[in-house]
């Protein structure tokens, strides 16, 4: 904490973002005034993304909440009074006592995600729940379909260092848009550009990554995965193959050679993905000319149907170029994978006595109003606001709105889903707490001290779970340890060759500290993280499930009734918004032209001009927002950025009340991406 009346502190962003920047905080008088990035670390480099760069407008915000409150009026009315936190405490204590009593543990359903990135912030209230014997949550509502197609075909493990990316000759940002979602990626990729390299973005409607690049490849939704055949095939025919690694590294490769390119000739897959055969040519040229193509491959790529196998697609196509083993080489895709910290002593998994019931994140909505034996019956949220970023919104609202399910928020604004809330905690933001903090980014571990006192009454994850753990009578010292004791834990836990020669002391001192993992060294160089150690063409592991062995695109596997709506919607982010985090503040509500809006295409327009409101809608419900008409989407494809809250929409509901449950082809993920609308204008 701050002794002086003005002191520069250290700290670290808890949002999910892969940058995970080391953050400066002017505190004068115990305040903090300002916000920047510090310049000694490796990729922070002196520089914030605009939403964190002005965190005190997000910290001092007059719509903080600042102390604990219970529910007055009708759910989703927002009428709460004031209460005090030992009220608070035995009131949640109480009821998941009474719920366990009366329908067991499983009635009782933890649900958070990455509102906060640290180790022990995160994830240290599973270890009440797992006490509880409460319903488990996969938490797949994210990237697990990307990941599951990456996993296929290299296995876990990173692919390139982000600092590695100024050796790549050919940059290709696929299904990302890095100015708004990894800002911190982008001097990299520039110092490549200066030393030559063209910068090549596939996506479907022009970002603001895609306004920057050489060349945009504008292909439709969800055809990701023909594309990268398309790619192999015009290699594969022009014998421009990397054959010397294709036999030395991989496996599989006559089976995806023989049995499925050549069905995609750049004729079909022109048809399909909606390039031209001379755009497909030229870019397939541009990477067989190149010493080290670079694949950035967006989490948002897996979000529709077909997403597992787009992701697979290309890291098979980087595998035929033989570009894993350059310097700058291959697919960048997340670094996370390399942080394998033990955390049971955080979690106790030990604290369960029975195995319990799995509810999938993406369907929330059916756990809270279909669920049986039990239904859930308590609901405790933290680190997420599914009232605005969960499928099937307006039945998600019903599951919140009943009056025999009593819930919990935990949460620094009064969020949608707080407004549904029996009991609000104030939660702390980032300069006010303690926590270690990985990236998916870089390789770069860090651990932050608070530098200002909590605002208000506000308590961190930690405090609550320890004061419900005590309440419950625990008697363990889980319930007493601080955050560094926690990080103690962990590495005293933890048996993993990337933590090899790590000191914890000098994590805890503030340290960025890299991980055991080699530098100037494609991360795939000496073998991948597959079973074999091989890149894999043919997956043994899925042929075994029952999964296609050998990647191919299936056609639209969405069957949703198209006829009825004609248009795709696909919801990537906004650039003032990190999932549905600061929609709450009216200077970022401001940058993002003040209120919800969509992109048709002036073919899809008819008679809707820009600024007109219109309705967006099909079997889940509606959604009514600004339309800006452009050519900056396609024909048939409605894009609306970021996850404005619902209660920012002329009619009370946000963009997900269009999205389904349904799942992707590999990892069971969400399919944000991958839905079909239909337009009107509103009269």
């Amino acid at each position: 904490m701050p002794t002086t009346p003005s002191d520069l502190l250290r700290t670290i962003c808890s949002h999910d973002c892969p940058d995970a920047c080391a953050v400066l905080v002017s505190v004068e008088n115990g305040k903090a005034t300002r916000f920047s990035g510090d310049p000694a670390h490796p990729v922070t480099r002196g520089f914030l993304c605009g939403k964190v760069g002005a965190y005190e407008h997000v910290v001092y915000s007059p719509e903080r909440l600042l102390h604990p409150m219970k529910r007055v009026g009708k759910k989703g009315s927002a009428a709460f009074e004031r209460i005090s936190w030992r009220e608070a405490i035995a009131t949640i204590v109480g009821r998941l006592q009474e719920t366990c009593e009366r329908s067991g543990g499983e009635a009782i359903l933890n649900y958070y995600y990455a509102g906060t990135m640290g180790y022990v912030q995160r994830f240290c209230a599973d270890a009440i729940f797992h006490r509880l014997g409460a319903t488990r949550l996969n938490q797949n509502i994210c990237y697990y379909g990307a990941e599951a197609g990456y996993s296929a075909a290299v296995g876990g493990g990173y692919g390139v260092d982000i600092e590695d990316v100024v050796h790549s000759d050919l940059i290709t940002v696929w299904g990302a848009n890095i100015v708004t979602t990894q800002v911190h990626l982008v001097p990299f990729v520039d110092q490549a550009r200066k030393q030559g390299a063209p910068l090549w973005v596939v996506d479907p409607y022009r970002n603001r990554t895609a306004a920057l690049a050489d060349r945009w490849l504008q292909v439709r939704p969800g055809t990701d995965a023909a594309l990268a055949l398309g790619l192999m095939h015009i290699l594969e025919r022009d014998a421009r193959t990397d054959a010397d690694f294709i036999a030395r590294r991989t496996i599989g490769y006559e089976k995806l050679r023989d049995d499925v390119l050549p069905r995609y000739s750049p004729e079909r897959v022109g048809a399909i993905t909606g390039l031209s055969t001379d755009d497909l040519e030229e870019y397939a040229q541009q990477l067989v000319s190149a010493r080290a193509p670079l694949f950035k491959v967006g989490i948002g790529l897996g979000r529709n149907s077909h997403g597992g196998a787009g992701v697979r697609a290309i890291c098979c196509l980087a595998g035929v170029l033989g570009a894993y083993e350059s310097l700058g080489g291959g697919v960048l895709y997340d670094s996370g994978c390399e942080f394998q910290l033990n955390l049971d002593l955080v979690t106790r998994p030990d604290w369960s006595t029975a195995p319990t019931r799995v509810v999938n994140m993406t369907n929330v909505a059916y756990a809270l109003t279909d669920c049986r034996d039990p239904q859930i019956e308590f609901l405790y949220v933290h680190g997420s606001n599914p009232a605005a970023t969960a499928p099937l919104q307006s039945q998600l609202l019903a599951g919140l709105s009943r009056t025999d399910l009593f819930t919990v928020v935990h949460e620094r604004f009064l969020t949608d889903t707080a407004r549904y809330a029996d009991i609000v905690l104030p939660a702390t933001t980032f300069p006010e707490m303690a926590d270690l903090y990985k990236s998916y980014g870089h390789l770069y571990l860090q651990f932050a001290t608070p530098v200002i006192e909590p605002c208000g009454e506000s308590w961190t994850n930690l405090q609550v779970a320890q004061a419900i753990g005590r309440e419950l009578g625990i008697d363990d010292a889980w319930c007493d340890k601080s955050v560094e004791d926690f990080v103690r834990d962990i590495f005293s836990a933890t048996d993993h060759p990337n933590f090899e020669g790590i000191d914890v002391e000098r994590i805890l001192a503030g340290e960025p500290v890299r991980l055991n993992v080699p530098r100037g060294v494609s991360g795939f160089a000496e073998r991948f993280g597959t079973e074999s150690g091989k890149l894999e063409f043919y997956s043994a592991v899925l042929a075994a499930r029952g999964e296609p062995a050998v990647v191919d695109y299936t056609g639209d596997p969405f069957n949703e009734h198209p006829e009825l709506y004609p248009l795709r919607l696909i919801t990537p982010p906004a650039h003032s918004f990190l999932n549905s985090s600061f929609c709450h503040g009216e200077r970022d509500r401001k940058k993002e032209q003040n209120e919800p809006y969509c992109l048709v295409h002036p073919a899809d327009a008819a008679q809707i001009d820009t600024g007109d409101l219109v309705e967006i809608f099909n079997e889940h419900g509606a959604v009514r927002l600004r339309a800006r008409v452009t050519e900056d989407t396609l024909p048939g494809v409605v894009v609306v950025e970021g996850q404005w809250w619902p209660c920012f929409y002329p009619n009370g509901l946000g963009i997900n009340a269009l999205t389904s449950d349904r799942l992707t082809d590999l990892g069971g993920g969400s399919t944000f991406h991958d839905n079909r609308v239909d337009l009107k204008a509103v009269r």
